[in-house]
């Protein structure tokens, strides 16, 4: 059996160009905030940035110092998201482990939060109540789409619970209708788990976590994990054996990174057209 792959790159580029023809009707202007080195972090910043420059974003990259205290992030994340000629910001995590994420995430207005991180924008996507959807869930609704696979009823592995991957699937597959069962490290004998899903979907940035011999026959596969191998990006997904037996499955690169990327361009063109309004 051979997979079908399953790349955003096209659908992704139909975003962007799509973007582009709004972005010539007014100016938007992403604002990045990125604390500390970071390869996996630099390396999607500049994806980020070539991708709004093809959209027509304007993109403003603020780096700091990996020992700037807490109240001097959050300082800085407040005083963007003051700034009217601001249409977004985006704080890129991971963020070195002496600051508290969250509060500085909590420092971005939800009118201004493109990545649906901060506990107002969050609650919102929760409750249906957000007019956008984080980038991973909006990623994965659009390529599920576009390849027509149905999530309803389905039995999906959910590999990872963080709050950029992991936490936003949970709560949109759930309203999906599926049936998620949620692996974290404290999951007892995780393969079995995995075994039984028709989706198995993961990010843990754990390269090569997910082996063919842990899917089951015909399932999909969804690699959203990001880890940089040896210069290489790398995924969660042992592409070589999972692909031996998953119906369908994501590469990496080339799979839901660039297709997250344009969701994030898309909310926050979504979110400036509904503030003009205000």
């Amino acid at each position: 059996m051979k997979s079908i792959l399953l790349s955003g790159q096209e659908p992704a580029l139909e975003i962007l160009q799509s973007l582009r023809k709004k972005t010539a009707e007014r100016r938007v202007q992403l604002a990045v905030v990125q604390v500390g080195k970071n390869l996996v972090s630099s390396t999607y910043i500049q994806k980020k940035k070539e991708a709004a420059l093809r959209a027509g974003i304007a993109f403003l990259a603020y780096p700091i110092s990996a020992k700037t205290a807490q109240k001097d992030v959050m300082s800085l994340v407040a005083r963007l998201g003051e700034n009217p000629a601001i249409s977004g910001i985006v704080v890129q995590l991971p963020l070195p482990s002496h600051l508290n994420s969250q509060k500085i995430l909590d420092c971005i207005p939800a009118e201004k939060d493109p990545d649906v991180l901060s506990s107002q924008a969050f609650g919102r996507f929760a409750l249906g109540q957000s007019l956008v959807l984080p980038p991973t869930v909006s990623a994965v609704q659009k390529l599920f789409k576009t390849y027509g696979i149905q999530i309803a009823g389905k039995r999906v592995a959910l590999v990872g619970s963080g709050r950029l991957v992991g936490l936003p699937l949970l709560v949109w597959l759930s309203g999906e209708r599926a049936t998620v069962v949620n692996i974290n490290r404290k999951t007892k004998n995780p393969a079995a788990l995995i075994r039984q899903a028709d989706i198995v979907i993961s990010g843990t940035g754990m390269p090569k976590l997910i082996k063919g011999s842990m899917v089951k026959n015909g399932s999909v596969v969804v690699d959203l994990g990001t880890s940089v191998e040896q210069g290489k990006t790398a995924g969660d997904v042992d592409f070589k054996s999972v692909a031996k037996k998953a119906k369908a499955v994501t590469p990496v690169p080339g799979g839901v990174g660039p297709l997250t990327i344009a969701c994030l361009l898309d909310n926050l063109v979504t979110l400036s057209a509904w503030n003009s309004k205000l």
